[in-house]
């Protein structure tokens, strides 16, 4: 039987939305997402450019490292093409399989300069080329930012780990600093999600059996539905929404 959909639709006032780790993951479904609602996306990506396919030019695709600022400024004013920025999406993260111990400063600095210093560049930056009415901005951290998570590898990775929990405080910070500005800045902490990531450890068809019992929900969650929280933030019905983190995670931070 077919069934009626029903629902309240998300509106955009404003038009560009920077998304950083636009190639693959969390970062390609908020850019699909952001996409299939008429804004034009800045995809941004150490990995090589994502092709425009249907979208044609409201796609715009750089290669490009968070860590380097100057690269990050002028890969966006080549894109933007003199327009104002509205949205930004800090998505570009990594995940250094280290365990506790021996960690050396290399793999410290490495982890903690994309993750909390590379995010503030993108902050940074881009809130530097946005509109005058203001926009939003998303940082996606981890249910890592203030929970030890080591269930299928007792062993945790602390440079991971905190690296999320300060762009949690960055992304606080950034709030209060940008409301002036009219420019909101949250949070969206995924749980288990099915991303090339997460099936570097295995199959993500479904959750592992140290973990299932953990997820109320039973299930990984799609890039997808972390997209939409995504979008919603952004979203004009999220005016009054600033300086919030919201989790994904199925549940998991109930048990």
């Amino acid at each position: 039987m077919a069934t009626n959909a029903r629902g309240l639709g998300l509106t955009f006032a404003g038009e560009i939305a920077v998304v950083t780790g636009a190639a693959g993951g969390i970062g390609a479904a908020v850019a699909d997402t952001l996409l299939a609602a008429g804004l034009t996306v800045l995809g941004l990506d150490r990995a090589a450019p994502r092709p425009a396919a249907e979208h044609g030019e409201r796609l715009r695709s750089a290669s490009v490292d968070v860590t380097d600022r100057a690269g990050l400024a002028e890969a966006l004013d080549e894109l933007r093409g003199g327009q104002p920025l509205s949205y930004v999406v800090s998505c570009a993260g990594i995940l250094d399989e280290t365990g506790f111990a021996g960690v050396d400063g290399t793999r410290w600095s490495r982890t903690l300069d994309v993750n909390l210093v590379g995010s503030y560049h993108v902050l940074d930056v881009a809130g530097e080329r946005f509109a005058a009415a203001g926009g939003a901005m998303v940082n996606v951290t981890s249910i890592e930012s203030d929970r030890v998570i080591a269930l299928s590898n007792p062993d945790p990775n602390p440079a991971y780990a905190a690296s999320k929990a300060g762009l949690a405080m960055l992304t606080k910070t950034a709030a209060r600093a940008l409301a002036g500005r009219g420019i909101r800045v949250n949070a969206v902490s995924p749980g288990f999600v099915a991303t090339p990531m997460a099936g570097s450890h295995g199959d993500v068809t479904n959750l592992p059996e140290t973990l299932a019992p953990r997820v109320p929900l039973g299930r990984f969650a799609t890039p997808a539905e972390v997209a939409s929280v995504v979008a919603f933030l952004l979203s004009d019905q999220a005016a009054y929404v600033t300086g919030a983190d919201y989790r994904v995670d199925g549940g998991f931070g109930l048990t």
